[in-house]
């Protein structure tokens, strides 16, 4: 068995945008999640890569929202485990080390648009459907939050903007 290493993102590598590629292919671009990265500046990236022998084998990123101008979140994702690496409990491990990071930047929340039978394990919970509004289609089933700030999930509302 080989030992996996971590290391925080710095940058948006060419190794990171071949495992987008491999794994979200270019309809990537039309989700709204990528509607809100597109606004938002990567000089400071957040997020999380496992390697496997130098090789990149997982990735976890962070996006800073605002919403209403005034509560301060992170949209989580992609999150993206390569083939070899899956069901081994590694997308788990990232999921809660982005949410450690999002802590260190006194967030609120952590929002993704994701399936909840995956990310309620995580501590995830499915918003009211129109509590908070992206740049674009949602399915509000899909639309999920991680409480950092007590009761976040009842105060959080409005339109969220990449920061």
């Amino acid at each position: 068995m080989t030992k996996l290493t971590k290391t925080p993102i710095d940058a948006i590598t060419s190794e990171m945008k071949e495992l987008f590629d491999k794994h979200l292919g270019p309809g990537r671009f039309a989700r709204t999640a990528y509607r809100v990265r597109e606004q938002a500046s990567f000089e400071k990236p957040l997020g999380m890569n496992v390697f496997d022998n130098n090789k990149l084998v997982g990735t976890v990123s962070l996006t800073e929202l605002l919403i209403d101008a005034e509560h301060l979140v992170y949209l989580l994702g992609p999150l993206l485990i390569d083939e070899c690496h899956r069901s081994k409990g590694l997308g788990l491990e990232l999921i809660n080390d982005a949410i450690e990071l999002a802590k260190t930047k006194d967030a609120a929340a952590v929002l993704l648009v994701g399936d909840i039978a995956y990310y309620e394990k995580a501590g995830f919970k499915q918003i009211k459907n129109g509590q908070i509004k992206l740049p674009g289609p949602v399915d509000p089933a899909r639309l999920l939050m991680f409480e950092i700030s007590e009761n976040a999930i009842n105060k959080i509302t409005g339109v969220a903007k990449a920061n």
